[in-house]
């Protein structure tokens, strides 16, 4: 009996379902609830920001290892480039630090978290179990809500500049299928835009037009349509780094060291850094970097193409395949990963047969399961969402080679699914 049965069948009274809901969510929770309540470092990241900012307007570096001091606060170190701090001195000369952070918190954090939440949690999919996301939901931690981070209100940029402008969406009912010609005829400007946008302040979002090499139109319309849009972003970071003005080298120093070094993230920088110890500054972790985008490319394609995905789940598909296939995930990139860890164990249960279904919900449920305890009974030695970024691109890469089984050999596959 496969995983998600079992879990149906002890699930199946609402009550048990919200204990469930609970349990896996129990890590966010007590984890914030103890952040909040002991005084932890939060807000430190939209802190950076402003405290950037005003030592900017001040005629100080913002990149300095003892910047002046910022009414208190607590900042973690400015990173990104100096056009960006210039962008928010007019809101510190309105209304301070403390104002500004506090407008945007309402404003622009708080709204952007409950999108990507409901998008995440809420939003209905027809083939998507609500147990997978919700065991997918323990891989997070709560330093995704409250780190402030404005990578948060970015990535809900770009999910709003897709799903507000879906394709057929203006022109009566969408049917789920559009033809070639017509996909991303409204979704592909606003999209385009803001990843460029996004991108001048995060560079690493240049990523998501990978979502181009995911549509089921001809695939020279795809590496057209990613190849010219590639090229863009680059020409639009170069002109960032040519009009850095005073700070521009502080800055490239400031974003090697901070990113690579002190702060590898929780993806493949820290599986490179800390279990096969490269240098996160070597050429080489930047050789394997490539090499692991390249194969989760490939995998996400793959599995876009067999994997017999409705227009909803391939922007689903998309929208988490890219946070995950980014080497240096930090917790705000998380919150679009969690429905598409979910939608994979969905894919997973379409194109496998009995004995892979079996194995891979196990996998999937025992290891989420065990990350909650882990983090219940205080286990140190568990890294519970490090590993659980690590089982979300392995099976990305195991559900790509059966959905390409079932695609290419379909009687193997028939033959699989009545084992």
């Amino acid at each position: 009996m496969d995983a998600l049965t079992v879990l149906r069948r002890l699930t199946r009274f609402k009550p048990l379902l919200l204990l469930f809901m609970l349990f896996c969510a129990w890590p966010v929770v007590a984890g914030l609830y103890h952040m909040l309540t002991h005084g932890a470092w939060i807000l430190m990241d939209i802190d950076a920001v402003l405290c950037g900012a005003k030592t900017l307007a001040s005629g100080h570096s913002p990149y300095a290892i003892h910047p002046p001091s910022c009414g208190g606060n607590r900042p973690a170190a400015y990173v990104y480039a100096p056009q960006v701090a210039r962008l928010f001195v007019p809101f510190i000369d309105a209304f301070g630090v403390n104002g500004a952070r506090t407008l945007f918190l309402i404003v622009l954090l708080a709204p952007a978290t409950l999108f990507l939440l409901w998008f995440a949690l809420v939003k209905r999919f027809d083939g998507i179990d609500i147990r997978w996301r919700w065991l997918a939901f323990a891989a997070l931690t709560p330093m995704t809500f409250v780190c402030a981070n404005v990578g948060i209100v970015m990535h809900s940029m770009v999910l709003a500049s897709l799903f507000f402008f879906q394709p057929g969406q203006g022109a009566g009912p969408r049917t789920g299928h559009v033809a070639g010609d017509d996909r991303w005829r409204y979704a592909r400007w606003p999209f385009t835009v803001t990843v460029l946008l996004c991108s001048c302040v995060k560079p690493t979002f240049l990523a998501y037009f990978v979502i181009f090499l995911l549509d089921d139109i001809a695939l020279w319309r795809r590496g057209f349509a990613f190849g010219w849009r590639a090229v863009a972003g680059v020409a639009v970071n170069q002109i960032m780094i040519l009009t850095d003005g005073h700070y521009g080298k502080a800055w490239q120093k400031t974003l090697h060291s901070v990113t690579l070094a002190r702060q590898p993230g929780m993806g493949w920088f820290e599986l490179t850094n800390f279990v096969f110890h490269v240098p996160g500054k070597s050429d080489l972790n930047w050789q394997l970097a490539l090499g692991f985008m390249a194969v989760m490319t490939l995998a996400g394609m793959a599995i876009a193409h067999w994997g017999r995905m409705d227009d909803d789940e391939r922007l689903l598909f998309g929208m988490g395949l890219v946070p995950l296939m980014t080497p240096r995930i930090l917790d705000y990139d998380m919150i679009l990963i969690v429905p598409y860890a979910a939608l994979l164990m969905a894919v997973a249960y379409r194109v496998g047969g009995g004995v892979f279904r079996f194995l891979l919900s196990w996998l999937f449920s025992g290891w989420m399961v065990w990350g909650i305890l882990t983090y219940i009974l205080h286990i140190e030695g568990w890294h519970r969402t490090p590993m659980a970024m690590l089982l979300f691109g392995c099976l990305t890469v195991i559900v790509a080679l059966r959905a390409a089984l079932s695609g290419v050999w379909p009687n193997r596959a028939q033959a699989g699914a009545a084992a």
